[in-house]
């Protein structure tokens, strides 16, 4: 384990090599400035701006600045909890450059939060294996804006409508009646595919049969228990929940 001292000594040396090879290329450096000025003191501050350096390009820096500045004031906010040693590894390494380029790649605010739950979570829960969290990284990379909407939706319904500012009292009939509501400006045959998708993957316990089948429940009472453990486990790591 390295002590913090020595860290901190990682951390400063990196900063001012990844400050001269950017002043060098003509980057901009608002990058570096939003993590220092962040972490202050932080003794990984170091091990996460040695990766930034070929991650900057032009044309989405804007989008990157607060990719980066809110990863920083969520390792902030638990920098008791972080693990200075895992940002040091190749393991860290992989997932930091993928989320990284998951955030420039896509626009939409939920993948965009996606990925940064799960860059600092992988810092901070010790209890998910390094094969979890690539498989989890594999799954927001390649889920849909649609797909992770509505597992949020399944896996908090109350926040989710809050959130949005959908009156609770829109949730009534069954699935076909208030998915549109829920999720406008999408069919309800996509949304049952990328619905039926997530019960392949095990995420939902029920298949999209539920939006034709009738039954007794309806409303409130179909959102139960309808995310498996898999589901909340990998919803819970990409969300911004404590």
């Amino acid at each position: 384990m390295l002590a913090k001292l020595e860290l901190e000594k990682i951390g400063r040396m990196s900063i001012k090599k990844i400050e001269t090879q950017l002043r060098n290329s003509g980057t901009a450096e608002h990058i570096i400035i939003i993590l220092k000025a962040t972490f202050a003191t932080a003794p990984f501050t170091g091990g996460i701006s040695s990766l930034l350096s070929d991650y900057i390009p032009a044309q989405r820096q804007l989008r990157l600045e607060e990719f980066a500045q809110n990863v920083a004031n969520d390792l902030v906010k638990f920098k008791n909890e972080v693990n200075e040693q895992y940002i040091l590894t190749d393991e860290f390494a992989f997932i930091f450059e993928r989320a990284f380029k998951g955030a420039m790649e896509n626009y939409q605010k939920e993948k965009v939060n996606a990925f940064k739950s799960l860059l600092v979570n992988s810092l901070l829960d010790f209890k998910i294996t390094q094969n979890e969290k690539e498989y989890y990284l594999h799954m927001v990379e390649n889920l849909s804006i649609l797909h992770i909407q509505i597992l949020t939706f399944m896996s908090a319904p109350h926040e989710y409508l809050e959130q949005r500012q959908i009156d609770p009292s829109e949730i009534a009939g069954g699935f076909k009646t208030f998915f549109p509501i829920v999720i406008p400006n999408v069919t309800i045959d996509i949304i049952k595919l990328a619905f039926q998708d997530l019960f392949n993957y095990g995420f939902l316990t029920t298949d999209s049969g539920a939006f034709s089948t009738m039954t007794a429940s309806s409303g409130w009472d179909l959102l139960g228990d309808s995310v498996t453990q898999s589901g909340k486990r990998f919803n819970k790591f990409i969300s911004n929940e404590d």
